[in-house]
């Protein structure tokens, strides 16, 4: 059920890294994505609606 839920958003990302011998780092550069979008949303739309 978790494979059925983190695969669409994880798929994308897997097909760009290379082959690391078994280590499969796609979960981290989602995290960092989502930390960054998390950011800008921040600075550059909520000062919009306040």
């Amino acid at each position: 059920m978790l494979f059925r839920l983190t695969e669409p958003a994880l798929r994308p990302i897997r097909r760009f890294l290379p082959d690391l011998g078994g280590i499969d780092i796609s979960p981290i550069i989602l995290l960092l994505i989502l930390f960054f979008l998390r950011q800008f949303l921040l600075t550059t739309v909520a000062p919009l609606v306040v």
